[in-house]
């Protein structure tokens, strides 16, 4: 789970740098409003797509995998002190929780309140539109079809305009983004692009509506002013489209800007790209990298071994390599959160002062089981027998395949047990 966070969080701050860097200023509104959805549900999904069996296949991405496991995965060490790391990490995720339950209770709070509004407020007929009167001088906003507004708060001709903008909201069912957008926050509340990736939400949609007044045929400098006498009132909630609730100095600025070439419409293709490739780096530490000459200091990765000749069993043979090596459920992160949750260090030898490098080969069998665990380095008997421990305990991998046929693979895992 962790992993997976860590990744949503990365990926949303990239998509968020190229929306800023590509597209924050051109006046394709809905097009900018369908590459912002889209930038969140692939931080979402990408670190959930698995292609690491179509990346083994190109020689290519097979190369870069490897040369991204060997030179980023740490080593595994167990220490006395690993349970106090576990302590902050176990402090973060309480902390990460209490923020999410606050901006939880606010987000239905404020829920509440517009559905409490819109259910308990007059129903009017104002110029065919069908809205919800306010009582005091809050700023007009819509909330899915309601639209929420007090006629006596401004000129016949600013009404007209409300209308129109607020319309266009619930036409265009803004408030499902904005509702998206808000609960997005909630789930990554640390992660500052998430609050700037929601405001850009947020003006855009301004933008959408803002353009819909402007096509109807109203003139763009009384529109300007009236947003400006409309400057004062309060909002509502954040969950809204309000009429007025987003810095007027940008939407004034782009209802007055030239509009955009229409060949940069192409540029929104980039996005293809860019998803593809952040797919392929999530999937980068799923493949189990070759083992070449002697063993790496990636010892939390389980690197195969040259198996001795003639080591056939009833299962058949004991490969070095496999064409399609063998893979742990989840990939080599998850085997890397196997092996440090499970390893611990033993009181007896911690006692003793004894410490060092283990080294344990085991097979994984053409049904995806592990056997024939063995220390080939050996330390101390208290530290290979929590080692050989570890790798028995390990769940069935995914089996490896040569010529299309499932073999048995061998691999070794170096365990690191220091006192300091």
């Amino acid at each position: 789970m962790g992993i997976y966070l860590l990744k949503v969080n990365i990926l949303l701050a990239l998509f968020y740098a190229f929306y800023r860097l590509f597209f924050s200023r051109d006046t394709f509104f809905a097009w900018r409003r369908i590459l912002l959805m889209a930038s969140y549900m692939m931080a979402l999904c990408l670190p959930l797509l698995d292609v690491s069996a179509w990346m083994q296949e190109q020689d290519s991405l097979a190369q870069a995998s490897d040369i991204y496991t060997q030179v980023l995965l740490p080593e595994l060490i167990v220490s006395p002190i690993a349970t106090s790391v576990f302590s902050f990490t176990n402090l973060l995720l309480v902390l990460w929780i209490a923020a999410m339950a606050c901006l939880s209770v606010r987000f239905f709070l404020q829920l509440g309140s517009i559905l409490h509004l819109g259910w308990s407020s007059e129903s009017k007929t104002i110029n065919d539109v069908k809205v919800k009167v306010l009582k005091n001088m809050d700023s007009p906003f819509s909330f899915f079809h309601w639209i929420f507004v007090n006629p006596k708060a401004q000129s016949e001709d600013s009404l007209a305009e409300v209308l129109i903008h607020e319309q266009a909201h619930a036409r265009q069912w803004h408030s499902i983004d904005i509702l998206f957008s808000e609960l997005f926050t909630i789930f990554a509340c640390f992660n500052p692009f998430a609050w700037l990736l929601k405001r850009e939400v947020r003006i855009n949609l301004e933008y959408l509506a803002d353009e819909e007044v402007l096509d109807e045929g109203h003139e763009n400098k009384a529109y300007q002013y009236h947003l400006l006498g409309l400057a004062y009132h309060k909002s509502m909630t954040t969950l809204s489209n309000n009429f007025n609730i987003l810095p007027l100095k940008k939407r004034i600025k782009m209802m007055n800007k030239k509009r955009s070439n229409e060949l940069k419409r192409f540029s929104y293709l980039l996005f293809l790209p860019l998803a593809g490739i952040l797919m392929v780096a999530c999937n980068l530490d799923s493949k189990p990298q070759k083992a070449e000459g002697e063993q790496t200091k990636t010892t939390a990765v389980a690197t195969p071994q040259k198996a001795a000749k003639g080591n056939v069993k009833a299962q058949g043979k004991v490969y070095e390599v496999a064409e399609q090596m063998p893979v742990y459920p989840g990939g080599v992160q998850k085997l890397i959160e196997f092996l440090t949750e499970n390893v611990k260090y033993p009181e007896a030898a911690m006692k003793k002062g004894i410490e060092g490098r283990v080294i344990v080969s085991f097979v994984v069998n053409t049904d995806g089981s592990v056997s024939d665990a063995k220390v080939v380095r050996s330390i101390h008997p208290l530290l290979d027998k929590e080692a050989l421990r570890m790798v028995n305990s390990m769940p069935k991998w995914t089996p490896g395949k040569q010529n299309g046929q499932v073999v048995r693979v061998k691999y070794n895992v170096p365990i690191s047990f220091k006192l300091k």
